[in-house]
């Protein structure tokens, strides 16, 4: 098997293309766990806390709660209203979510900040939960156990199909560099081990808050080795010299 410097020009190229755009779109993945997960527990940044709220749940709160101050964010909310948008929030899920009160003090808060987001059309392309009606709000409003069933299998599906392929290129790619076997069989098995601690995780979490390392240790090796892989196989590629052909 030729190894990275040793390949033709086309093929650094097409190695090249894939390293950067695959590279670019891990890095929107972080990125938007980041975004999303980080800050459930109203802190900056992404922790274990956030890890137990998105697949535990809060369960001493709805996740209309929950999600709030991150949303709150999201919808621009000027910082010195939130206090009072979450104690109106609070007191109408706490006070058994009468349809009156929803009337005159929730619905006006949702309709003025959450429905660019949360309407019915946006609802189906974000996968978010539409809040368009009473019914729809007091869906959320129940006790937060977190990430369904459903929506970890189907987005299991999608990230164990696509970064197992994007693994497999990635650890084919780093196949062809000149680091020792045993460095190159860990890093290349090392994301597709991880990937499974990971998702295992959603699961374990769901049923006990204590697995949420799992979720944690699986992210943080999976994707961020991945890159690792691509980018030491991108400075073999270009900036070692092909060896001399035998005589």
């Amino acid at each position: 098997m030729r190894q990275l410097p040793e390949l033709t020009l086309a093929e650094k190229l097409a190695h090249t293309g894939f390293i950067f755009l695959v590279g670019l779109g891990l890095l929107v993945a972080e990125a938007y766990v980041y975004l999303t997960v980080g800050g459930l527990d109203g802190k900056p940044g992404l922790d274990r806390q956030d890890i137990i709220i998105s697949y535990y749940g809060n369960r001493s709160a709805s996740k209309l709660q929950t999600v709030l101050p991150t949303m709150m964010g999201y919808a621009s909310i000027p910082a010195a209203e939130r206090p009072k948008v979450q104690e109106t929030i609070d007191h109408w899920v706490v006070n058994g979510q009468s349809k009156s009160e929803y009337e005159h003090a929730v619905k006006p808060l949702i309709d003025a900040n959450c429905l660019k987001c949360h309407s019915v059309a946006m609802s189906q392309q974000l996968h978010n939960p539409p809040l368009v009606s009473y019914d729809d709000v007091k869906a959320v409003a129940k006790v937060d156990t977190g990430m369904s069933y459903t929506t970890m299998l189907l987005t299991g599906m999608v990230h164990l199909t696509m970064l197992g392929v994007i693994f497999w290129i990635a650890g084919s790619i780093f196949a062809r560099t000149r680091f020792p076997m045993a460095l190159k069989a860990v890093l290349i098995i090392l994301p597709f081990i991880a990937m499974v601690v990971d998702f295992s995780g959603w699961f374990l979490t769901h049923q006990n808050p204590a697995f949420s390392w799992l979720v944690l240790i699986g992210g943080a090796l999976s994707c961020p080795t991945a890159l690792l892989e691509m980018f030491l196989s991108l400075i073999q590629m270009w900036f070692l010299k092909p060896r001399p052909m035998p005589a």
